[in-house]
């Protein structure tokens, strides 16, 4: 029976430490099943009835300062990059992500849940809930340590675009943000 590695970010933009994650996948599961989170902008029309911590972290990672890459700019990004590795691309798959809160949406985009594990880097309490959510409805999880340190969004969008956020992101998303210069 194949299985699947399922994970999900914001990509904003695709970074290397992302990179290390998404090879580790493919180098441990059948496939590679990738979900950009914040597909959309809109914050969620029931927003005021979650609890603070998750409100916060909403509104921060739909911040149009937080989301200054499309949908279709992360998902070329992630193929870039993974073509570069000389990955399949047919081992990998690309949807919209929603976050656990919005289930009626971020169901229809997932992978068979019994052929799937949800990979994800934790690195914060909203990580942590996402992992206790995942669990209580019968997902499969792996906690990853983090495969490669020094890369991070917060550093990119403190370079980018004029200092020195090259050295962060691997060639595949170079290219991608040279050609949106243009």
């Amino acid at each position: 029976m194949k299985t699947i590695g399922y994970t999900h970010g914001r990509f904003q933009p695709f970074h290397s430490g992302h990179l290390s994650i998404l090879l580790y996948i493919l180098d441990n599961y059948d496939e590679l099943w990738v979900g950009i989170s914040n597909p959309l902008r809109r914050l969620p029309q029931n927003i005021d009835s979650y609890d603070q911590d998750l409100k916060k972290s909403i509104l921060v990672g739909r911040s149009d300062a937080k989301n200054i890459f499309t949908f279709l700019e992360r998902e070329q990004m992630i193929r870039e990059s993974l073509k570069d590795e000389g990955v399949d691309l047919s081992r990998v798959k690309i949807y919209p992500h929603f976050g656990y809160y919005e289930e009626d949406n971020w169901a229809d985009f997932l992978p068979p849940k019994e052929l799937t594990t949800i990979v994800l880097h934790c690195k914060d309490v909203h990580h942590d809930k996402k992992f206790v959510y995942y669990k209580k409805n019968g997902w499969k999880t792996e906690a990853i340590p983090l495969l490669r340190e020094g890369y991070s969004g917060t550093k990119f969008h403190k370079e980018y675009p004029g200092g020195n956020w090259q050295n962060l992101v691997p060639a595949g998303t170079k290219r991608v943000l040279d050609s949106l210069k243009n």
